[in-house]
């Protein structure tokens, strides 16, 4: 078995074995979630309108569809990607949309998917656990593919808890070095703000960035 095939089988027992006991991080009905959500939305509204639709959209990590369902009304089309088959299975159950398809793929190696082109990319708490799981080289490789399969003028939604819970995965410098690494590869940062909130009795911190990629 190679390095990719073990890290690939690592993801799908491990996020299988947590949505199997149910949502794992209350996504769907906790406040500080919900709150963090429209966050996200009005930074993708920003200098849009929220009568402005975007074009294909592709949410990298989407969990249960959460996230994708609101999506929907602002997108022609949605693609969800999780790893997780009972995630994906859940969300097929919640998601009335015409306009919505979930796919159980692992994004590291989806790439004939990420070819796009693509007019929104949202990757939420999601690179933090492609970063424990694969080399640094292997995401900056998808970090470019995001980059190469999204259309010029399309957007990057890229956010991720930063500060508040004690997890070696979602360190300050870290998560800021995952954003960085999408500026890098040819992103254009539009918008960059730091969400704050309390979830289980912690102030949290996620910082929450609109990426542009240039004509």
């Amino acid at each position: 078995m190679t390095d990719h095939e073990k890290a690939d089988a690592q993801a799908r027992d491990f996020f299988d074995g947590l949505w199997r006991k149910g949502d794992p991080w209350d996504l769907e009905a906790h406040p500080f979630e919900l709150a963090k959500y429209e966050a996200q939305l009005a930074l993708l509204d920003a200098d849009r309108g929220p009568d402005r639709r975007y074009g294909p959209a592709l949410e990298i990590g989407c969990g249960a569809g959460a996230f994708t369902r609101r999506l929907a009304s602002r997108c022609e089309s949605v693609v969800g990607l999780d790893v997780a088959e009972p995630a994906i299975a859940l969300a097929k159950v919640r998601t009335s949309s015409p306009n919505v398809e979930y796919l159980r793929e692992n994004v590291m190696q989806w790439r004939e998917g990420l070819a796009g082109p693509w007019d929104l990319v949202v990757c939420a708490e999601t690179i933090c656990y492609l970063g424990w799981l694969y080399p640094f080289f292997d995401v900056a490789w998808l970090a470019h593919c995001i980059h190469e399969g999204t259309r010029p003028g399309g957007r990057l939604l890229l956010a991720n808890t930063c500060g508040g819970v004690e997890d070696y995965l979602l360190l300050p410098w870290l998560i800021r070095t995952y954003h960085d690494l999408f500026r890098n590869v040819g992103f254009v940062v539009l918008h960059d703000t730091v969400f704050r909130g309390e979830k289980n009795g912690a102030e949290i911190e996620a910082m929450i960035t609109l990426f542009e990629r240039s004509a």
